[in-house]
Protein backbone atom coordinates (compact mmCIF):
# COMPACT_ATOMS: atom_id res chain seq x y z
CA UNK A 1 0.00 0.00 0.00
CA UNK A 2 1.27 3.45 -0.81
CA UNK A 3 2.25 5.65 2.13
CA UNK A 4 -0.01 8.49 1.09
CA UNK A 5 -3.11 6.29 1.53
CA UNK A 6 -2.07 5.45 5.08
CA UNK A 7 -1.57 9.12 5.90
CA UNK A 8 -5.00 9.96 4.47
CA UNK A 9 -6.54 7.30 6.73
CA UNK A 10 -4.77 8.74 9.81
CA UNK A 11 -5.97 12.23 8.84
CA UNK A 12 -9.54 10.95 8.52
CA UNK A 13 -9.33 9.30 11.95
CA UNK A 14 -8.03 12.57 13.48
CA UNK A 15 -10.94 14.50 11.93
CA UNK A 16 -13.45 11.95 13.25
CA UNK A 17 -11.97 12.18 16.76
CA UNK A 18 -12.03 15.99 16.59
CA UNK A 19 -15.69 15.93 15.53
CA UNK A 20 -16.59 13.47 18.30
CA UNK A 21 -14.80 15.59 20.92
CA UNK A 22 -16.54 18.72 19.70
CA UNK A 23 -19.93 17.03 19.92
CA UNK A 24 -19.20 15.54 23.37
CA UNK A 25 -17.83 18.72 24.97
CA UNK A 26 -20.85 20.90 24.20
CA UNK A 27 -20.53 23.83 26.60
CA UNK A 28 -17.83 22.13 28.67
CA UNK A 29 -14.31 23.06 29.57
CA UNK A 30 -11.60 24.75 27.56
CA UNK A 31 -9.61 21.50 27.54
CA UNK A 32 -12.23 19.92 25.26
CA UNK A 33 -11.84 22.73 22.73
CA UNK A 34 -8.06 22.52 22.89
CA UNK A 35 -8.03 18.77 22.24
CA UNK A 36 -10.53 19.26 19.38
CA UNK A 37 -8.26 21.89 17.83
CA UNK A 38 -5.20 19.65 18.27
CA UNK A 39 -6.86 16.69 16.50
CA UNK A 40 -8.17 18.96 13.72
CA UNK A 41 -4.68 20.42 13.17
CA UNK A 42 -3.13 16.93 13.24
CA UNK A 43 -5.68 15.75 10.67
CA UNK A 44 -4.81 18.68 8.39
CA UNK A 45 -1.07 17.99 8.80
CA UNK A 46 -1.43 14.27 7.99
CA UNK A 47 -3.59 15.08 4.95
CA UNK A 48 -1.00 17.59 3.67
CA UNK A 49 1.82 15.13 4.31
CA UNK A 50 -0.02 12.40 2.38
CA UNK A 51 -0.60 14.82 -0.49
CA UNK A 52 3.10 15.72 -0.55
CA UNK A 53 4.19 12.04 -0.61
CA UNK A 54 1.87 10.89 -3.38
CA UNK A 55 3.72 9.55 -6.46
CA UNK A 56 4.30 12.04 -9.23
CA UNK A 57 3.09 11.07 -12.71
CA UNK A 58 5.93 11.44 -15.19
CA UNK A 59 4.97 12.58 -18.69
CA UNK A 60 7.58 10.31 -20.26
CA UNK A 61 5.86 7.15 -18.97
CA UNK A 62 2.58 8.03 -20.68
CA UNK A 63 3.97 8.21 -24.22
CA UNK A 64 3.33 5.26 -26.49
CA UNK A 65 6.12 3.69 -28.53
CA UNK A 66 6.28 4.92 -32.12
CA UNK A 67 4.23 2.78 -34.50
CA UNK A 68 6.08 0.46 -36.84
CA UNK A 69 5.60 1.72 -40.36
CA UNK A 70 4.98 -0.76 -43.13
CA UNK A 71 7.04 -0.80 -46.30
CA UNK A 72 5.79 1.96 -48.59
CA UNK A 73 4.13 0.64 -51.70
CA UNK A 74 5.62 1.71 -55.04
CA UNK A 75 3.80 4.59 -56.71
CA UNK A 76 1.39 3.66 -59.50
CA UNK A 77 3.09 3.46 -62.84
CA UNK A 78 2.34 6.36 -65.14
CA UNK A 79 2.47 6.03 -68.91
CA UNK A 80 5.89 7.03 -70.19
CA UNK A 81 6.60 9.04 -73.31
CA UNK A 82 7.15 5.83 -75.29
CA UNK A 83 3.69 4.55 -74.49
CA UNK A 84 1.89 7.46 -76.13
CA UNK A 85 -1.62 6.69 -77.23
CA UNK A 86 -2.14 7.49 -80.88
CA UNK A 87 -5.32 9.25 -81.74
CA UNK A 88 -7.00 8.22 -84.94
CA UNK A 89 -9.07 10.95 -86.56
CA UNK A 90 -12.67 9.95 -86.89
CA UNK A 91 -14.43 10.74 -90.12
CA UNK A 92 -17.40 13.02 -89.54
CA UNK A 93 -20.62 11.10 -89.62
CA UNK A 94 -23.61 12.36 -91.51
CA UNK A 95 -25.71 14.78 -89.48
CA UNK A 96 -28.47 13.11 -87.55
CA UNK A 97 -31.00 14.14 -84.96
CA UNK A 98 -29.46 11.96 -82.23
CA UNK A 99 -26.71 13.08 -79.84
CA UNK A 100 -23.33 13.17 -81.54
CA UNK A 101 -21.38 9.96 -80.97
CA UNK A 102 -17.87 11.52 -80.90
CA UNK A 103 -18.72 13.47 -77.74
CA UNK A 104 -19.57 10.23 -75.95
CA UNK A 105 -16.41 8.52 -77.20
CA UNK A 106 -14.29 11.49 -76.14
CA UNK A 107 -15.86 11.42 -72.66
CA UNK A 108 -15.07 7.71 -72.33
CA UNK A 109 -11.46 8.30 -73.47
CA UNK A 110 -10.97 11.13 -70.96
CA UNK A 111 -12.48 9.00 -68.22
CA UNK A 112 -10.05 6.15 -69.00
CA UNK A 113 -7.02 8.47 -68.86
CA UNK A 114 -7.69 9.61 -65.28
CA UNK A 115 -5.93 7.60 -62.57
CA UNK A 116 -8.23 5.21 -60.77
CA UNK A 117 -7.43 6.39 -57.27
CA UNK A 118 -5.13 8.85 -55.55
CA UNK A 119 -2.77 7.38 -52.96
CA UNK A 120 -4.00 7.88 -49.41
CA UNK A 121 -2.24 10.55 -47.36
CA UNK A 122 -1.11 9.64 -43.89
CA UNK A 123 -1.82 12.04 -41.09
CA UNK A 124 0.50 12.58 -38.18
CA UNK A 125 -0.75 11.74 -34.75
CA UNK A 126 -0.94 14.57 -32.25
CA UNK A 127 1.56 14.39 -29.44
CA UNK A 128 0.09 13.74 -26.03
CA UNK A 129 0.77 16.59 -23.66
Amino acid sequence: MRSDYGLYVVALICFIIAGALLAAVGSGSDMGYVSTAIFAILGALFAAWGYALRPKVAAATLTAPPPILAEPSPPPSLPTAEEKVEEVPVAPSPPSEEAPAPALEEYARVKEEKPAEKPARRRRKKKAT
